[in-house]
């Protein structure tokens, strides 16, 4: 066995990792998938559920089923919150009103929210689409805009850009992103960004563009501020994004001296805010997503290194200061 318990210990760890429905799944590469059977591989006890299975119709229970068992309702069983040590919330975003509702309804079942991963209140509050006030001077110049009165603020920003891609805040995946030439004057400035806001429905983020988009994204994998490894994923002919399902191209990466500084200050910051998982991805080593949700390409990664990363995480998700050698 992985762990063991010895007298006066707390008991061995049980990790707890809960998805979108089975059906939605790659199972083949999804990165939840993966780590859960690489916890059970350790001798660690591992759990699943999903989004629409996790609530017991008992009260103060969570529904489950060993990962071994996954998708089998046969084997799923109800289990207070206190069983898990490690509470692995990955649905993916976005992060609305009935995902946050989700989080809630655990906790209010005894799920201790510095049990759940990554924290919460992070996940409820902060947006993939730019890093923490600490990074911001690492993002591209951009503006968000959460009423009318942003868009001229805005204008005088982009007009000084080679171009800006708008990305509304509220969706994921790439979803809504669009690129823009350099704005000429206000009025037709205007009128794209309250078309791409449904009348500013809803906040817009506008970013400049950045041209070394053609040679692809770096892809940070993080496991509690450590940095497991790096992908470069290029865009797909024709188009400046990123589309995996679509086949965009994934190659191992070796880090610059450059995108090692910023990846040690990431890694920094993730341990700052006790985030345990993270990808984040770099265009002209500026962070262009921050991602803490679901942070996935796990199985990608290892393929294109040809290394068992996910051990490696697994090992670090069980510590807990967060520090670690460079790999």
């Amino acid at each position: 066995m992985f762990f063991t318990q010895l007298p006066n210990q707390m008991p061995p760890p049980s990790l707890l990792w809960i998805t979108d429905p089975w059906s939605t799944l790659d199972i083949k590469k999804d990165t939840t998938l993966r780590l859960a059977h690489e916890t059970k591989n350790l001798g660690i006890p591992s759990w699943w559920t999903s989004s629409d299975l996790v609530l017991s119709a008992k009260k103060k229970l969570l529904r489950v089923i060993p990962i071994e068992h996954a998708p089998n309702a046969d084997f799923a069983v109800d289990l207070p919150p206190s069983n898990f040590s490690q509470i692995h919330f990955r649905v993916d975003p976005p992060v609305d009103d009935s995902y946050r509702k989700l989080i809630t309804d655990m906790i209010d079942r005894g799920a201790e929210p510095e049990r759940i991963l990554n924290p919460p209140t992070l996940i409820a509050s902060q947006s993939e689409k730019l890093p923490p006030a600490e990074l911001l001077d690492l993002a591209p110049a951009h503006q968000r805009l959460n009423s009318s009165g942003d868009i001229e603020l805005a204008f005088n920003k982009a007009s000084d850009w080679r171009g800006f891609v708008s990305k509304p805040m509220n969706l994921a995946q790439s979803v809504g992103v669009k690129r823009w030439p350099q704005p000429a004057s206000l009025t037709p400035f205007r009128e794209i960004i309250e078309r791409e806001a449904a009348d500013l429905g809803y906040p817009l983020l506008i970013e400049e563009f950045l041209p070394g988009i053609a040679d692809g994204e770096v892809r940070l994998w993080f496991s509690r501020g450590h940095l497991i490894g790096a992908l470069r994923k290029h865009p797909l002919a024709g188009d400046f994004r990123v589309l995996i399902d679509s086949g965009s191209r994934i190659e191992a990466h070796t880090l610059s001296a450059a995108e090692r500084s910023v990846a040690d200050r990431i890694g920094a910051s993730l341990i700052q805010q006790g985030i345990a998982l993270a990808a984040i991805d770099l265009i002209e080593g500026k962070i262009c997503d921050y991602n803490i949700t679901s942070p996935g390409l796990l199985v990608q990664l290892e393929e294109a290194h040809g290394q068992n990363f996910a051990k490696t995480v697994v090992e670090r998700l069980l510590t807990t200061d967060g520090a670690a050698p460079r790999p």
